[in-house]
């Protein structure tokens, strides 16, 4: 009995995918303002000897973005008097236009990590104007270097469309955008009133439509630069003619053991 068992101990392994990894790595440097383009080469799944099972996203990468703080307050500002919250987080895409517009399924898309600021306050003078310079001015610049990784797998049902959306051959054009963010608080407010007859300089738009005295913040510059380094797992699908010849082999070995 012990060359039976040792012939279809064989067969069994015969028929076990093995598993293996690959990457492909690119370099990427993009306007916060507009997002950009990242490319990288596809999974191929070699006429289906390949099967992806996971995948692995890892963002070496530095986020910047530069603000400008205006006030047109009557008054001077004490650091302290205000605060100021800002970010920008990215949101990386797979794949670029042509899907989701009609109601079709669109791409599967995920976080690639964001930037934000600790507290930011300042003196602030008395307006000079609304001319983004002056002792009513202030700029500032937050930034990181820092690791991200984003991991799937074939166990969801949002994994499999991620690891569907990288499969196929030649190279993927994939979209990184991201999302800013502010949010101010008073802790001491001037509690200014606007004058009719003197109403402060503008411009005023979006949700400051009336003449408005407050704390303006703009969006400089953003960028978003760094390496990215995709991670294909994979199992190796054995031939349907390996195991036949394999299994015609188990069969012999057994007959002459009777």
């Amino acid at each position: 009995m012990k060359s039976r068992t040792a012939t279809l101990l064989i067969c069994a392994l015969a028929g076990v995918a093995s598993a293996d990894t690959i990457s492909t790595q690119t370099n990427f440097d993009i306007d916060g303002f507009s997002g950009g383009v990242i490319t990288f080469d596809r999974f191929d799944d070699m006429g289906g000897t390949r099967q992806l099972t996971g995948i692995s996203f890892d963002y070496d990468q530095t986020m910047e973005f530069d603000l400008t703080i205006e006030s047109n307050g009557y008054t001077a500002l004490n650091a302290g008097d205000w605060l100021l919250d800002a970010g920008y987080y990215t949101i990386h895409q797979m794949g670029v236009f042509g899907r989701g517009g009609d109601g079709g399924p669109s791409f599967p898309a995920f976080g690639a990590g964001g930037v934000f600021s600790d507290p930011i306050t300042g003196d602030l003078g008395i307006s000079d104007g609304y001319n983004q310079s002056g002792p009513d001015t202030m700029q500032t610049t937050i930034g990181q270097n820092f690791l991200f990784n984003q991991s799937f797998d074939n166990a969801s049902d949002f994994g499999q469309s991620v690891l569907d959306s990288v499969t196929g051959t030649g190279q993927l054009d994939t979209y990184m955008g991201g999302i800013s963010e502010l949010l101010f608080e008073w802790v001491n407010d001037p509690n200014w009133v606007v004058d009719p007859d003197n109403p402060p300089d503008g411009p005023f738009d979006g949700p400051f439509v009336d003449p408005y005295y407050g704390i303006f913040v703009g969006f400089d510059r953003i960028q978003h630069s760094g390496t990215l380094t995709v991670t294909y797992e994979y199992n190796t699908v054995p031939t349907p003619s390996g195991l036949l010849v394999l299994s015609g082999a188990g069969l012999i070995a057994t007959r002459r053991r009777r």
